[in-house]
């Protein structure tokens, strides 16, 4: 049998299929890089499950209370995160080490353009964190999209550091007619349907910047297009691919 070895010490649900975590590892927080992710697992039916997720965590010396975060969306009829919700605070957990190749680049001062989807912008959380918090730091430009205003997970953070100056916020709503997202004035539609509007706007030069893709696997490939089409060279687009693995709920 696979032994519990975390807590979990909170949840903030943002929506009724959106939620953040906050996982307490009995050994501590381990050293991790901006980007990683951990798995978490549960036992099911008699069935030990597990699905990985990305940490939206700050890495290194600056982590605080030995905890771990994660945004995790409720898959309808999943195998994995229905139990995950009936969870309590203080109730037993397995987490494992952290794993993924999807991190920063050292001493990279391009400009970082960072482009998810729903859950997707978990690890760029962190890796805005990490880039904020280096100096001289790059320009950062963090694209989330969502159907709904509500799933605009860490909105006030992202925006908190955008009025710094370095960070800038640009969420997008692609149902804006939905009577949920009334009275939203920012920007609508798909993100891979206006990340190219976006790259315009904001001035990137393909050949200055890097770009990092986390989310559902159409924005990934699209977006990826889009940016081969306006001159990204393929080492300048970064893409996360275990979608697959986490969306089975």
């Amino acid at each position: 049998n696979i032994v519990p070895n975390a807590t979990l010490v909170a949840r903030a649900d943002l929506t009724p299929s959106v939620a953040r975590f906050r996982i307490r590892p009995d050994a501590g927080v381990p050293i991790f890089e901006p980007g990683q992710y951990f798995a978490l697992g549960l036992e099911v039916d008699g069935n030990f499950l597990q699905r990985p997720y990305s940490t939206a965590s700050t890495a290194g010396a600056a982590a605080t209370a030995g905890e771990l975060e994660f945004l995790v969306r409720r898959v309808a009829g999943g195998t994995f995160t229905p139990f995950l919700w009936t969870m309590a605070t203080d109730d037993r957990i397995w987490i494992g080490p952290p794993k993924g190749l999807f991190t920063l680049k050292p001493a990279d001062h391009r400009t970082h353009l960072l482009v998810s989807t729903g859950t997707g912008l978990a690890p760029f959380i962190s890796m805005a964190d990490a880039l904020l918090r280096s100096e001289p730091g790059p320009r950062v430009i963090v694209v989330h999209g969502a159907s709904y205003v509500s799933e605009l997970a860490y909105r006030d953070r992202l925006a908190g550091w955008a009025s710094g100056g370095r960070l800038v916020y640009v969420p997008t709503i692609s149902r804006p007619s939905d009577p949920a997202n009334e009275g939203w004035a920012g920007k609508t539609g798909r993100t891979e349907a206006i990340l190219a509007s976006i790259c315009r706007e904001f001035g990137l030069d393909p050949l200055d910047s890097v770009a990092y893709l986390c989310g559902n696997p159409d924005m990934n490939d699209y977006s990826a297009a889009v940016l081969a089409a306006l001159g990204f060279p393929g080492g300048a687009v970064v893409r996360e691919l275990y979608w697959t693995a986490r969306e089975a709920g």
